[in-house]
């Protein structure tokens, strides 16, 4: 990846934080712009970024209203939110707003700079056509892009921590994957995954793909072993 071309602007009233996070993008080769405030932003909010690390708690204008304004001029600009908290309620507003991934403060660089790395890397896959950009399973389509599965017309938005296990077991289908798999295989997205989170996954996945949930075809529990996605 040429990420000497790639633009992150970062807007973070911490001086700490943002400094911290333009000092090490720039080290890994990417341009960085960086803004105190909302307002800062928008005005120089044309200037051919590639992604926004946006702040929700800021001063003024806070991160979910700028995110709102950008969208409702249709400004599809990549946006993943950085927030201190991790209340399911505060995660839907980002999605809702048009959010495509959020991190949660404190963080670990390593693994946001990753998250960079992989988002880059999905969007020049699909903009080449190297990539499928929905999957098909039972019931439910799946679009790994728009954390979305659509079940009868009907939009269900998922965290990316429940993308990102979707997206494995699609990847590697009709065959058993373990929960420690699945926490390794993710871990770089997902912080704290404990197999109960797993398992509440599981459940959710069933009653958007399975026909009938409680009689799962292709979401399989494997005793003592793990589960499997059973898929033609």
């Amino acid at each position: 990846m040429n990420r000497q071309r790639k633009h992150i602007a970062i807007v973070e009233d911490d001086d700490s934080i943002r400094e911290l996070l333009a000092e090490n993008l720039k080290r890994a080769g990417y341009q960085v712009s960086a803004f105190f405030t909302a307002e800062q932003f928008e005005r120089k909010a044309d200037a051919g970024y590639n992604l926004l690390l946006l702040d929700i708690m800021l001063p003024g204008k806070n991160g979910l209203a700028l995110l709102k304004d950008l969208r409702a001029s249709n400004h599809m600009l990549p946006v993943i939110l950085l927030t201190a908290s991790e209340q399911e309620a505060h995660t839907d507003q980002a999605f809702a707003s048009g959010a495509i991934d959020y991190i949660i403060k404190p963080f670990n660089l390593n693994h946001l700079l990753l998250k960079i790395e992989n988002l880059f890397e999905q969007l020049r896959q699909a903009d080449s056509g190297n990539t499928q950009s929905d999957f098909q399973i039972g019931a439910g389509r799946f679009d790994p892009q728009l954390n979305m599965v659509v079940r009868d017309k009907k939009e269900h938005k998922l965290t990316p921590s429940e993308t990102a296990t979707l997206l494995y077991f699609v990847e590697n289908p009709n065959r058993i994957v373990s929960r420690e798999e699945l926490q390794a295989a993710i871990s770089a997205t997902t912080k704290n995954l404990t197999s109960r989170n797993l398992d509440n996954y599981v459940l959710k996945f069933r009653k958007l793909f399975e026909p009938e949930p409680k009689e799962p075809v292709f979401f399989i529990t494997i005793p003592r072993k793990g589960y499997a996605l059973k898929r033609g």
